[in-house]
């Protein structure tokens, strides 16, 4: 299989207890939304200085509000959540490019 980009991270958020939760730049919104939510993926991060780091994901979903305060509207995004404690930190403009399916010995289960 070829590697393929799912995205280029726009903000990243460290979720205590669950792992690190990136979202995608706008041009990207699409990518995520082939998978089935909580997919597990084996990713490889391209950091913007060049280092690259391999871990797993699961594909998630995340509300976003926008409009006014006073009539807010929302919308649901496909998100990437990094299981990895290795990893503290993404950088805005990382890439992050799939690499296959991971098993997960529970997806029977579900």
């Amino acid at each position: 299989m070829a590697k393929q980009l799912l995205l280029t991270v726009a903000s990243s958020f460290r979720l205590t207890g669950l792992g690190l939760l990136v979202t995608p730049q706008e041009d990207n919104t699409q990518s995520l939304s082939k998978f089935d939510l909580h997919t597990k993926l084996e990713v490889n991060l391209v950091f913007p200085d060049g280092h690259q780091e391999a871990a797993t994901a699961s594909i998630e979903e995340m509300s976003r509000q926008t409009g006014a305060d006073d009539a807010p509207a929302y919308y649901d995004e496909h998100v990437l959540l990094l299981e990895s404690d290795l990893i503290r930190e993404v950088p805005i403009g990382t890439e992050i490019w799939w690499a296959g399916q991971a098993y997960d010995p529970y997806a029977l289960l579900r």
